[in-house]
């Protein structure tokens, strides 16, 4: 029967026996040899297809469900929700006079505007 395969075909074959023997899978085994893993794995499933080769003993995975996602913008009750506490400064705030403020967590927009404008009071 060997006399009917390929050379690559011939490797592939005593890969998948040697990679048995040491207890590898087939990938391990062609990296550890420097073959191509991926000309082996054509050849196996070829030799298979074939009957050269048994079925594989291991189950084929299949591939999950498909999951549908829908991306909505937030409304504005969830945006102004506290985010958790963080460690360390998050943003760094200079203003034209001199004054720095560091914030563990981002501050609000409409808070940064009111800085931004000059006016008299940003917490009101």
């Amino acid at each position: 029967m060997t006399a009917t395969l390929t050379d690559k075909q011939r490797v592939a074959m005593e890969a998948l026996q040697g990679a048995r023997a040491a207890g590898l899978g087939l990938s391990a085994y062609a990296r550890a040899r420097g073959l191509n893993a991926r000309q082996l794995h054509d050849s196996v499933v070829a030799l298979r297809r074939r009957g050269v080769l048994p079925p594989t003993d291991r189950p084929r995975l299949r591939k999950g469900a498909f999951v549908a996602v829908r991306v909505v913008n937030t409304p504005p009750s969830l945006s102004m929700r506290p985010s958790p506490p963080r460690t360390g400064m998050v943003c760094r705030v200079v203003h034209a006079a001199g004054l720095m403020i560091e914030c563990g967590e981002w501050p609000p927009t409409a808070w940064l505007q009111s800085l931004a404008s000059g006016q008299r009071d940003a917490a009101s």
